[in-house]
């Protein structure tokens, strides 16, 4: 399904988390190669393509080939937005371990639709299959994980430089905190910094649209908002010792970790 619309970052990791939930994935028994060919494709080929010098396979690798893949089937759930999954996963894996990925799409309107091959190096097959496992479990675990999370600002003091045109998102793993924002007073910020059960140590540096980068410290409290959501109450320090507070909310209920 090809859509079009306009998300933040995290909302689009958010989403393409449940496309992935939602899919069907097999892992294909053994080793796979690309041949090049001329008449019939080789046996129990999963896909040709053709270029200008003539035809190509992915088909079982064969004993001189150079290249070996592991090949994942993914089947798409019908009427499910998955716009931006093959760059989103393809980025991740990347990221992650460090390897590249090939992908072969593929239509089949009496499986829903969109299906395709994601193809990546043999020797990387178990770790990138565990981090589709990874990626495919749900959140909710922890209701203070921050993981995914868009926050809005709800007060601020008057030393404080972000305003209600601010937003925050944010990513969390093994307690690493990251959050970048923008929006009102901030062109781009950047915080970093480790959750500790209801408590984040953090740091942060910020572009003004003043042209002026601003440094500080943070802490913050992390609580269960009334609506389902949470609130961070962010005690910071400017690099100047300048001190305030912020109220965060976020935005959304925290369902597809």
């Amino acid at each position: 399904m090809v859509s079009i619309s306009h998300e933040r970052q995290v909302e689009s990791e958010r989403r393409l988390r449940a496309v992935l939930r939602a899919a069907e994935l097999a892992h294909l028994p053994g080793a796979w190669c690309f041949q090049r060919f001329d008449g019939d494709p080789p046996f129990a080929a999963l896909a040709t393509v053709t270029d200008v010098d003539g035809r190509c396979a992915l088909a079982p690798a064969t004993p001189d080939a150079v290249e070996r893949f592991g090949v994942t089937l993914t089947t798409f759930a019908p009427r499910i937005d998955n716009s931006g999954y093959v760059g989103w996963l393809a980025t991740t894996i990347k990221q992650r371990l460090g390897s590249g990925v090939f992908v072969i799409c593929g239509d089949n309107p009496r499986r829903g639709g969109i299906f395709d091959y994601l193809g990546y190096p043999l020797e990387v097959a178990g770790a990138v299959r565990g981090l589709l496992d990874e990626l495919r479990r749900p959140g909710g675990g922890d209701p203070l994980d921050l993981d995914l999370r868009v926050f809005e600002v709800v007060s601020t003091s008057p030393a404080s430089a972000v305003s209600r045109d601010t937003f925050f998102e944010f990513h969390e793993r093994d307690g690493l905190v990251e959050a970048g924002y923008a929006g009102g007073g901030i062109v781009q910020g950047r915080l970093v910094g480790r959750r500790e059960n209801d408590r984040v140590s953090a740091a942060y540096s910020q572009l003004g649209v003043d042209g002026r980068l601003h440094t500080g410290t943070a802490t913050m409290r992390v609580e269960p908002d009334a609506g389902g959501g949470i609130l961070l109450v962010e005690e910071y320090t400017w690099a100047d010792g300048t001190t305030g507070r912020n109220v965060l909310r976020s935005a959304e209920r925290h369902d597809a970790g």
